[in-house]
């Protein structure tokens, strides 16, 4: 042996990394990455720097990126957990655009199947101090109106047709020393069990639609009009365990009105045009499987009386 020696430094896949920058590289890189690989990075910035005070985050640029496309990809959370809020989804060729965190958390899950395996990335991560509040994100289901952060700024939020705000429309920017936070916290949209609608038109959602409906639900909708319009019913989409959740209509204000209907399966019902300017809907849903529900649009409509010679 002539004393020369070679040493291979193989990126491990996965850890944690607690210092201001780093790097985190997929394994085998610049060579091509293994199959089946489920490698998880927590990157943990100093403790010290919460959600709604002086917040530290992670700012995150590619150098390199090349994944097989739709079956190998690279997911950036906003928090610590698998199930944290997602920043980015990423597969292919296409290098990323630089992100940036709102916590002083952040996950990086890469994994691949057992096909193709290509060069995979290079990513930097550098934590960022926050003069302004955190960015509020924008409500599923929802929009957000104002992007401005600064101390004293305001945003405002409302729900697409069918949802519910659950907290404040509005919140401002507020500083406190070496504080920045909302108040009060951002809101979410959700698809209320049950309601009483009044106006001249709106949508009915099954609970967390488009997601599934959770399990024994008993939701009650009372729809009411003006006297001289009728109530018509369009479903625009419908999905629910047959023989065991149902959806019942009955012409009137309340469940001992005439039934109209049950509805079950996935056959969405044909249009529904109530007799007089009420309706109610009674949704019930067992213990076991949920589906995506339904979505129903109503509008009243003038009802219009043709009086011949007497």
């Amino acid at each position: 042996m002539n004393g020369d020696f070679l040493f291979i430094l193989i990126a491990k896949c996965g850890g944690t990394l607690t210092n201001m920058g780093g790097v985190i590289l997929s394994p085998g890189f610049p060579g091509n990455y293994p199959s089946n690989l489920d490698c998880t990075w927590k990157i943990l910035l100093p403790i010290g720097y919460e959600r709604n005070y002086r917040t530290k985050s992670a700012h995150i640029q590619f150098l390199n990126f090349s994944t097989e496309a739709n079956h190998d990809f690279l997911e950036i959370q906003n928090g610590p957990y698998h199930t944290s809020s997602m920043i980015g989804q990423f597969s292919g060729m296409e290098l990323p655009s630089p992100l940036l965190s709102t916590t002083h958390e952040t996950l990086v899950h890469f994994y691949s199947d057992h096909s193709e395996n290509r060069q995979g990335f290079k990513l930097t991560y550098q934590a960022s101090i926050a003069s302004t509040c955190n960015d509020p994100g924008t409500p599923q289901n929802g929009t957000r109106y104002g992007d401005s952060r600064e101390p004293g700024d305001t945003t405002t939020f409302q729900c697409d047709p069918g949802y519910q705000l659950q907290g404040q429309a509005k919140i401002t920017c507020v500083q406190l020393n070496n504080r920045f936070f909302w108040q009060p916290d951002p809101p979410t949209c959700i698809a209320a069990c049950g309601g009483n609608l009044t106006g001249p038109a709106g949508v009915i959602l099954s609970p967390n639609y488009p997601q599934p409906y959770p399990p024994g639900k008993e939701c009650d909708w009372r729809i009411k009009v003006n006297p001289d319009f009728v109530i018509a019913l369009i479903f625009k989409s419908f999905n629910m365990e047959p023989s065991y959740d149902f959806l019942h209509i009955y012409e009137g204000e309340d469940s001992n009105s005439p039934l109209i209907g049950s509805f079950q399966g996935s056959q969405a019902p044909e249009r529904i045009e109530s007799s007089g300017n009420s309706l109610f809907l009674a949704f019930r849903s067992d213990a076991s499987v949920g589906m995506s529900g339904f979505a129903i649009d109503y509008k009243g409509i003038l009802l219009i009386l043709i009086c011949g010679n007497i």
